[in-house]
C-alpha cells in the first residue's frame, strides 16, 4: 500500500513539474532579455525583435537532447529565410569541447550561450532538460515544448507558423490536439511486412527481406523505420548509393532515426 502510495505522489509531482517548465516564467510572461557568453567568446543576447524567439536548453550526452537538438536544426533549416531566432543555453558546467562535440553531432547552427553558475536555469525556473521556449517580438512566452517521440517538430513548427501568421489558431489546435487515428488494415499489413522483412535481413536473406520493406512501403509510406531498413539492406548487397537514398528518405521522415544516421554516416556522407 505504501509503495502504490509513492507510486501515486511520485507521478503526481512528474505532472506537477511538466506544467511547469519555467516554474518562474508563465505562458504570457515577459522574459529578461538577458546578455550571454556565446560558445566562440562573443557577447549574445538571449532574445532579438524577431517574430519567434526560440530558445532551447540542452544537454550534451543526454539522448533525448540530442533528439531535440537533431529535430531543431531541421526546423532552422526549413525557417532560414522567415524570422525566427534560435539559441541553444547550456550550462558551464559541461566542457566546452563536449558541447563542440553535440554541436557539431546534431548539426544545428544556431548560437550556444554559456549559462554561468546556471542563472538563467534558475531565473526561469527550468526543472527539467530539454525544454524549449518560445517568445514573441515584444519577449512575452507563448509556448514551452518539452521533447516528445510523437509530433514534436510539428508541434514545434506550427506554434512558430502560428507567431508568424502562417496559419490559424483552428490551425495551431489542430496540430496540438490531433483526432485520435483510426488503426488501418493497410497499416496492419505494413507493420507485418517490416516485421518480415527485419527478421529476413537477420538471416541474410536481402532479396526476399527487400520484397517485404517494399511492400510494407506500399501500404504505409510514412514510416521511417521501413526506409531505414531499406537501406540496410542495400548496404549488405553492396549497393551504396541506392543505400544513401533510402536513409535520406528516412531521415526526411524522422531526423533522429538512429539507424538511418548510423547508416548514412557509415557510407560515407
Amino acid at each position: 500500500m505504501k509503495a502504490s502510495f509513492s507510486l501515486l505522489v511520485a507521478g503526481s509531482l512528474l505532472c506537477v513539474t511538466a506544467a511547469w517548465a519555467f516554474a518562474r516564467a508563465p505562458i504570457g510572461g515577459v522574459i529578461e532579455n538577458v546578455e550571454l557568453t556565446a560558445l566562440d567568446g562573443s557577447k549574445c543576447p538571449l532574445l532579438s525583435n524577431a517574430t519567434a524567439n526560440v530558445f532551447v536548453f540542452f544537454k550534451p550526452g543526454q539522448e533525448h537532447s540530442r533528439t531535440t537538438m537533431i529535430h531543431l536544426a531541421t526546423c532552422e533549416k526549413e525557417m532560414a529565410a522567415q524570422s525566427v531566432r534560435w539559441v541553444a543555453i547550456v550550462s558551464d558546467r559541461f566542457p566546452k569541447a563536449e558541447v563542440e562535440a553535440a554541436v557539431k553531432e546534431t548539426g544545428i547552427a544556431m548560437p550556444v550561450l554559456i549559462d554561468a553558475g546556471d542563472a538563467l536555469y534558475g531565473k526561469l525556473g527550468v526543472v527539467l532538460s530539454p525544454v524549449l521556449g518560445i517568445a514573441d517580438q515584444d519577449h512575452k512566452l507563448v509556448a514551452y515544448e518539452y521533447f516528445t517521440k510523437v509530433n514534436f517538430t510539428e508541434v514545434v513548427r506550427a506554434r512558430i507558423r502560428f507567431l508568424l501568421k502562417e496559419i490559424n489558431g483552428p490551425e495551431l489546435e489542430r496540430v496540438l490536439n490531433p483526432p485520435a487515428a483510426t488503426p488501418s488494415v493497410d497499416a496492419d499489413v505494413a507493420r507485418r511486412r517490416l516485421k518480415l522483412g527485419e527478421r529476413l535481413f537477420q538471416t541474410k536473406s536481402y532479396d526476399k527481406a527487400l520484397e517485404n520493406v517494399n511492400k510494407s512501403i506500399e501500404k504505409d509510406a510514412t514510416v521511417a523505420d521501413a526506409y531505414a531498413l531499406k537501406g540496410q539492406i542495400f548496404a549488405a548487397q553492396g549497393n551504396k548509393d541506392a543505400a544513401r537514398g533510402a536513409f535520406a528518405e528516412a531521415l526526411k521522415l524522422d531526423p533522429a532515426n538512429a539507424s538511418a544516421l548510423e547508416g548514412m554516416k557509415a557510407s560515407g556522407k
